[in-house]
């Protein structure tokens, strides 16, 4: 699995199938989860075979990839495609909160953030 290089500010966009197994086990693997939220890098290497120099290229800056309150797994679902279009795109990749509690859709300008039921 790769990140795909970019010269833009931000992490590189995730390899469409990176982007998937990380959304798949985001909405879905509680130890993932919570591996995740304490240590990105670890969850990114240790679960979707990232390179430590592709991690760091991830966690680079103000990653989106970086939490302080997980979304919950039903937000990420809901929310699947746009946070995958987002994730492969190029662009900065700076929304610190992006994967929040209560904030993915309005990270994606769907709305004023809260919880999908």
């Amino acid at each position: 699995m790769s990140i795909d290089k970019n010269p833009q500010n931000g992490h590189p966009p995730l390899a469409p199938e990176v982007a998937d197994r990380l959304l798949d086990l985001l909405s879905s693997d509680d130890k993932f989860r919570t591996e995740f939220a304490k240590d990105p890098g670890a969850a990114l290497q240790n679960s979707l075979g990232l390179a430590p120099q592709q991690t760091q290229a991830a966690l680079a800056g103000a990653s989106c990839l970086r939490v302080n309150s997980l979304a919950s797994k039903e937000e990420v679902q809901a929310a699947r495609d746009e946070l995958r279009g987002n994730l492969t795109a190029a662009g900065a990749h700076t929304v610190v909160f992006m994967l929040e509690v209560g904030q993915v859709q309005a990270s994606l300008g769907g709305g004023s953030g809260g919880t999908v039921a």
